[in-house]
């Protein structure tokens, strides 16, 4: 895209930083709202960082004002999950509609179902959330219908058919994708113990990704060579360099722990004589690489509720890097 493009990502950043600055607050409300909807820590966390975007996209378009940050967060993130609830709802119709002919089996399309009818079948995304902005935000009538977007009328209805349903148990929207291979993960941490940056580079897909969730985000295998910018390298020498000195830490390693079934990279520093889980890696993986990493170090509440079901304690609590030293 050009020179032009270079220097407004550059301004964008610096308002994104502003942005996320502005909204911190209001982040633990928002993860606990989320994580309410999703049903699922990584799901929720999705949700916050969707709704994070989109709050910062929107914010150049709206024409009134925003008097009440928190609600213009919720709303969006409602927003996204019932938009999610229906492309998943549409997608279930679409498999068992399209099942026979495809040769799907049953229980193929039971793993895809679930993930949104497992909602649906007790309540419908308004009255979930309506619920949760009532019972748990303890929001007036009037705010609820601000939130969602609709009448104090239908508020009241959606509380009350909620409240009858919710007389059976409630259950998780869970995540369901193919889970990386241990073998994977202990070559990256081999990789990263022996400071293999180019080896690293190698295990990522050309087609890959390799995200610190909320705050840099790179695509293709070249990127991840370049002198700058690049996560694996940033992730390898630390940032003594950069940041301020009280927040560097002794020494860094990489240890696979399993969540959920799931194997994780857990990235442990030594940091004021003693050692805390600092990061949370999540892999995709396919033809033995990875084709997506996602680095949770910027995620306060998720660390922290990851850390207290491994039982280690946790170092957390910013949402986005210092800023440079010199800056």
């Amino acid at each position: 895209m050009g020179e032009g493009a270079d220097v407004l990502r550059d301004e964008l950043r610096v308002a994104w930083q502003r942005y996320v600055d502005l909204i911190a607050p209001y982040r633990p409300a928002l993860h606990g709202y989320c994580r309410r909807l999703a049903g699922n820590l990584w799901d929720a966390e999705d949700l916050v960082q969707d709704t994070i975007v989109r709050g910062f996209g929107q914010l150049g378009l709206l024409i009134r004002e925003v008097h009440n940050t928190r609600a213009y967060l919720l709303r969006v993130a409602t927003n996204l999950w019932i938009d999610e609830l229906r492309r998943r709802e549409v997608h279930a119709a679409a498999l068992r509609g399209d099942e026979a002919a495809a040769g799907t089996s049953a229980s193929q399309a039971s793993e895809v179902r679930e993930a949104g009818e497992r909602l649906l079948q007790r309540l419908s995304p308004q009255e979930r959330a309506a619920l949760l902005l009532k019972e748990v935000f303890e929001m007036s009538l009037d705010e609820i219908a601000d939130v969602l977007s609709t009448t104090r009328g239908a508020v009241k209805a959606a509380l009350h058919h909620g409240r009858a349903r919710l007389r059976e148990a409630e259950a998780g929207a869970a995540s369901r994708r193919p889970l990386p291979s241990p073998a994977l993960i202990d070559r990256f941490i081999a990789l990263y113990d022996a400071r293999d940056a180019k080896g690293l580079a190698a295990l990522v897909l050309e087609t890959g990704s390799v995200e610190n969730v909320g705050e840099a985000v790179q695509r293709g295998a070249e990127s991840f060579t370049a002198a700058e910018r690049n996560i694996l390298a940033g992730l390898l020498r630390g940032h003594a360099d950069d940041w301020p000195g009280d927040l560097d830490w002794a020494s860094q390693r990489i240890e696979r722990r399993e969540l959920d079934g799931e194997p994780l990279g857990c990235v442990f520093i030594r940091f004021r004589g003693s050692e805390h889980l600092m990061a949370v890696m999540r892999f995709e993986e396919s033809e033995g690489r990875v084709s997506r990493l996602r680095i949770y170090g910027f995620c306060p509440e998720t660390m922290r509720e990851v850390a207290e079901r491994l039982g280690t304690p946790v170092l957390t609590g910013i949402y986005r890097p210092p800023t440079p030293i010199g800056a």
